[in-house]
């Protein structure tokens, strides 16, 4: 009875002190905020080391981190200050990991305030990254090309020389990216905003490289349609029957050598030659003897002096 007694009298004794100061603590972690991060980790490239070799696991937890802690620092309208290191980490962890490039503009953009200058540019800087370590990932280069071209120029920019620069850098990236879209026709279609960016620009050889490119890759009929109308606005009438000459001349070869494969796969693995037929000089103008599109083309075309 004397230790049951006891027992009653100290959860009497500790309810008693945790009421006295309970209304002030409450208090005071109301008016307590975070306001900082503390960043734990060394260096980017010492995180490699740090992995101890589980690199693609570290870089797992990192960017589930990463996708947690901005929507916490969203909700609390807090900058997140150390997505740089984070996002650095990450790439240097596994360069060829795609999705930090593919939404490093959102992340830095989407935070409840308006970014800093420097952190659009940061944005850019890690989405190009992802162009050099993934370049023929045309996803990525649309979505640069697409933050490069409108979302940076039109949103964060205030200088407008500088935006203007993002624009046509922006419109290439996009010429690009048209180029890698192959049988993915939204990533063409979404590239057509460049050749008006060119042509605000002054800058017609390049808008009409940009539509004879994604008309090159392209199999949608209805995208081939529109390019084919809209290069006949720009072309004149010997250009407009030279290239729907060669897209015809391309179109027969693809169907006769390889049907079975797409289009831009055709266009990958280069024309079709017949070595007994090239042997020996004599076949600087022979299509069939071209080893690249771009000399076949020049062979298929048209002499200067007819």
């Amino acid at each position: 009875m004397r230790a049951k007694l006891v027992t009653l009298g100290l959860v009497l004794a500790s309810a008693t002190a945790i009421g006295a100061v309970r209304g002030t603590l409450a208090g005071i972690n109301q008016h307590v905020k975070e306001e900082s991060d503390v960043y734990v980790l060394p260096p980017p490239d010492q995180v490699v080391t740090l992995s101890l070799g589980y690199r693609s696991a570290l870089m797992d937890l990192l960017w589930a981190h990463v996708l947690v802690s901005q929507g916490l620092h969203t909700f609390e309208r807090r900058r997140f200050e150390n997505l740089s290191l984070f996002l650095d980490s990450i790439n240097e962890l596994d360069p060829t990991f795609r999705e930090p490039y593919l939404n490093a503009d959102a992340l830095y953009t989407f935070q409840g305030f308006e970014p800093s200058h420097a952190e659009v540019l940061k944005a850019r800087e890690v989405m190009e990254r992802g162009t050099r370590e993934l370049p023929y990932d045309g996803q990525i280069w649309l979505s640069l090309g697409e933050f490069v071209a409108f979302i940076g120029p039109g949103t964060y920019l205030t200088d407008e020389a500088e935006a203007q620069q993002w624009r046509i850098d922006g419109a290439r990236i996009l010429a690009r990216a048209a180029e890698l879209g192959g049988e993915n026709a939204n990533i063409t279609w979404h590239t057509l905003g460049a050749a008006g960016i060119f042509h605000r620009a002054g800058e017609r050889d390049a808008e009409i490289r940009l539509r004879l490119r994604a008309l090159a890759v392209t199999d949608d009929p209805e995208l081939q349609e529109r390019l084919r109308r809209e290069l006949g606005k720009l072309l004149s009438e010997e250009q407009k029957d030279i290239s729907i000459n060669l897209d015809r001349k391309l179109v027969d070869l693809w169907q006769r050598d390889l049907p079975i494969v797409p289009r831009g796969m055709m266009l990958v693995l280069g024309p079709p030659v017949e070595p007994a037929r090239c042997a020996g000089p004599g076949h600087e103008r022979d299509p069939a003897c071209a080893f690249t599109w771009r000399d076949w083309a020049e062979r298929h075309a048209p002499k200067r002096s007819e």
